[in-house]
């Protein structure tokens, strides 16, 4: 726990602290900052350069790269049909949402920098082959979600640039148009098409669940952008680490590879399980303003 906490406290200083951003970032270009859509041409180049040798290789870790990256090819044909109020806000929190996954990978696969333990659970997973595809993508998916996304928003608010409320619901539409499974069956593993997953066409049940992660997300966003003092804000940032680590781990234990020797819930009962979780907390969370 005192680990934890000491991450959280270096996390949002880091936020706060424009000058110690990663000069790298993509976010931190000309073309992001603006919010152009040139920007997402960036971040998907910068996607399928990390994607091809994870393909090549059959590595479990392309299975949520080869995902995030339709996703965002999805954002790019859709930026201007969807009817986001403030189309540049979503480019800027594209980039920015991407530097945090690329952060991650490569601070866990150069063994250097602070990996989040949702993360460090997904990539050791993909790495020791010791989930399902399905495993992976559920992992990568609930990383990026759950524990990133509430801090991408507040450092977006932090630098000036929030999104809204209305934009972040919006997004949820394009994400309803991912359809990537027969892809990723066919390039890593076939198993992964036996299963319907969050943020699939064709599976609206598990889709919910996402969207009930992503109205989690802006609540824990508003609670950090909300908290009185740095103490209330570093005790939020642990809460959101906490709940990203409990859902890694029960989904880890959901996807297990099922040559392992213990006993597996079905998929469709562990979705459920998170669906009514995930109901509770908002309703725990309905006082705030969500503004």
């Amino acid at each position: 726990m005192k680990k934890l906490l000491v991450g959280t406290v270096a996390l949002l200083l880091s936020i706060q602290s424009s000058a110690l951003a990663v000069s790298q970032r993509l976010s931190d270009t000309a073309v992001c900052q603006e919010g152009k859509p040139e920007c997402l041409e960036l971040v998907i180049q910068e996607m399928e350069r990390r994607y091809e040798p994870l393909e090549a290789q059959r590595d479990r870790d392309g299975i949520f790269a080869l995902s995030y990256l339709r996703t965002t090819e999805k954002l790019q044909q859709l930026l201007d049909t969807v009817g986001f109020e403030n189309p540049a806000s979503i480019v800027r929190e594209d980039a920015l949402f991407a530097d945090y996954y690329f952060e991650a990978y490569d601070n866990y696969h150069l063994g250097s920098g602070n990996v989040p333990t949702a993360w460090q659970i997904a990539f050791d997973a993909a790495e020791n082959q010791s989930v399902t595809g399905t495993g992976n993508l559920s992992l990568g998916t609930s990383a990026h979600i759950l524990r990133d996304l509430p801090f991408v928003l507040y450092e977006l608010d932090q630098k000036g640039s929030p999104i809204s409320k209305a934009d972040h619901d919006l997004f949820n539409q394009v994400l309803l148009q991912v359809d990537v499974l027969g892809e990723l069956a066919q390039k890593f593993d076939p198993t992964i098409d036996d299963n319907d997953l969050p943020g699939t066409s064709d599976n609206l049940e598990s889709f919910e669940v996402i969207a009930l992660w992503r109205e989690l997300v802006w609540q824990n966003y508003v609670r950090l952008r909300e908290a009185p003092n740095d103490a209330s804000r570093q005790q939020v940032a642990a809460e959101i680490e906490g709940l990203s680590v409990a859902t890694a781990t029960s989904l880890f234990e959901t996807f297990k590879n099922p040559t392992a020797p213990v006993s597996v819930p079905e998929p469709s009962s562990m979705l459920f399980l998170f669906f009514v979780g995930a109901y509770g907390l908002i309703l725990r969370f309905k006082k705030i303003d969500s503004n």
